[in-house]
């Protein structure tokens, strides 16, 4: 927390960014209302009535969901109603239901223990793992157990009505919860649990409304009824406000609101420097509902299409042939260019489809991307003849993700060979499919230049690449600060990749948000790199930076910034350039 500990009055907590924009409110304190449930031994002839309870509480449950996603769906459109698929689909998901009723049998309970004893025991099994699909996952589970147990006890769950603009603060808040909720006077969210890949997150986003999550210390101090603004775009809540820190706020609201305004206005303008270098922005998508914001934002084209986020919400196996067939076709048909690079599978152990789930001591060190997807020819096959066909339709390059070895990107290359020798005798066959490297480990940075021989291009994952070099989880909070992407070691790699790619004449993308910092931007111009593969929603304001700045200045800055020996010389030194 960063406070003024010697006042009463106003007070700022810090938390994580995770919806932009900045609320004005009054707190509202979301209190769980069911009470727990309670624990009843039945009689053996009452264990089928508590099965069929069970039953009638999912139809119920499943109606009552479809209604919400209905309601969700005319206030933000299509786009972002599919994130209550997955609480949907759990009701009807064999293994709770299975596990629910071999409680209730075996242990001759009431329907609501069994429940409890079923989620709790699913949400045991997530508890050692770190990846932030699998916590999705867990929240899903979590969501769809306590919606039950308010059913069955016949206390469904009540949202507090909003009768003037209220912040709302909660030590979690369901997905379902919130897309449940009017938006009309919700100007704020903060929480204790949550990141900015969550379901919660992602709703916060689709309806505009501010978010800070990790905010321990605010909910602590939080009264009912007390004036706050939660600053979403800097992770930021303040309690009781006095009227010049208000005046800021607003100050600072209207002039967010107004940059985006006005970097959709020009996103369609060139991305060409001050002194005329030009350079490319491209678009990192995710889920399909982001496919309408790539031309609107001004990518040229998509520049990484996260596969795996096709079997995000489905606990089942991968995808089959045609179901990914589908996808890779509408995000070609999306692209203004109809060209998209596509990353095969970047699963690792502990994020696979549950038919495949192994389990490893350190998922983050052991069979993942490349190696994972390499692993598993079936797949891996069934993956490339979608993409091939898909390709007829446009253009599709093939990104490999976690190289570590040149092996890697030789055998996928063999894959894909055999894949469009299979499909040529079809006649499904494209035209001839570009194969490249995602550099995001140390070691595919010290052979960038034999990966730069072997490949048509090569892509940098910034977000691992830095924790990697770092060796430190960007998403845990007692490390954070060593999340540094002008660290003279990252620095010094992206260099060493710059002229590798540079030295084989392909094509390089920095993909990841890296670019999205004002002066990470600077460095990455200065050491020559021009394509840029950002979320839809970052680019516009590359754009709006790349403009302003001078290409020159950005090479004179990063031969310097060379020379220095922490990260924080190298901001500081960044900052002197961009005040000019």
């Amino acid at each position: 927390m960063s406070s003024s500990p010697l006042t009463e009055t106003e007070v700022h907590f810090a938390g994580s960014p995770a919806s932009p924009g900045i609320g004005f409110g009054q707190v509202v304190r979301l209190v769980p209302q069911s009470r727990p449930p309670l624990f009843i031994n039945v009689l053996p002839h009452r264990v089928a009535l508590e099965v069929e309870r069970v039953k009638r509480a999912m139809r119920r449950a499943r109606r009552h969901l479809e209604s919400v996603k209905q309601h969700f769906r005319e206030q933000v459109g299509h786009g972002s109603a599919y994130l209550l698929d997955p609480y949907i689909l759990m009701l009807d998901d064999a293994v709770l239901t299975q596990a629910i009723e071999d409680n209730i049998r075996q242990h001759r309970i009431n329907a609501e223990w069994g429940v409890k004893r079923a989620v709790d025991s699913l949400l045991a099994s997530f508890d050692q793992l770190q990846d932030g699909y699998l916590r999705q996952r867990r929240d899903d589970i979590r969501d769809v157990g306590q919606r039950l147990i308010a059913m069955l006890s016949g206390q469904p769950m009540r949202l507090p009505t909003l009768t003037a603009p209220s912040a709302l603060f909660a030590d979690d808040i369901l997905p379902t919860m919130l897309a449940e909720m009017n938006p009309a006077n919700l100007s704020g969210i903060v929480t204790d649990a949550g990141g900015v890949t969550t379901h919660a997150a992602i709703i916060a986003r689709s309806l505009g409304i501010p978010a800070v999550f990790g905010a321990r210390e605010a909910l602590d101090r939080a009264v009912e009824g007390t004036p706050c603004i939660v600053d979403g775009s800097q992770g930021e809540v303040i309690l009781r406000p006095r009227r010049a820190t208000q005046t800021i706020y607003l100050g600072r609201r209207a002039a967010e609101q107004r940059l985006r305004r006005d970097g959709l206005t020009s996103a369609r303008l060139p991305a060409v420097t001050r002194d005329g270098v030009a350079c490319h922005l491209l678009a990192n998508i995710e889920i399909q509902s982001e496919l309408p914001a790539v031309e609107r934002c001004g990518a040229e084209s998509v520049g990484l299409y996260r596969s795996e986020f096709i079997v995000s919400s489905d606990a089942g196996a991968a995808p089959d042939e045609e179901s990914q067939y589908a996808a890779y076709r509408a995000v070609i048909a999306a692209s203004p260019d109809r060209a998209a690079t596509i990353r095969v599978f970047d699963f690792s152990s502990d994020t696979l489809p549950s038919d495949a789930r192994i389990a490893e001591p350190n998922p983050a060190l052991g069979l993942h991307g490349a190696r994972w997807w390499l692993a598993h020819e079936s797949v891996a096959r069934s993956q490339l003849r979608a993409i091939v066909r898909a390709a007829a339709f446009g253009r599709a390059r093939i990104l490999v993700p976690r190289v570590t070895c040149l092996s890697e990107l030789q055998a996928a290359r063999a894959l894909l060979d055999a894949v469009c020798q299979e499909l040529a005798v079809t006649g499904a066959a494209a035209q001839r499919i570009e194969l490249g490297a995602m550099i995001e480990v140390p070691a595919a940075v010290f052979i960038a230049d034999r990966l730069a021989r072997e490949s048509d291009f090569l892509s940098i994952g910034s977000n691992d690449l830095v924790q990697y070099l770092l060796a430190c989880d960007r998403g845990n909070e007692r490390v954070s600060y060593l999340q540094q992407p002008l660290h003279p070691a990252v620095l010094s790699s992206l260099r060493v990749i710059v002229a590798a790619a540079r030295a084989a004449n392909k094509p390089l993308t920095m993909c990841g948000e890296m670019a999205a910092q004002p002066a990470c931007a600077f460095a990455l111009l200065g050491l020559g790199i021009r394509r840029f593969s950002l979320s839809p929603a970052a680019l516009p304001s590359l754009k709006r930076a790349l403009r302003k700045l001078s290409a020159k200045d950005a090479e004179k800055f990063v031969a310097q910034a060379l020379t220095l020996d922490t990260a924080c010389a190298v901001e500081a030194c960044a900052e002197t350039y961009l005040e000019r």
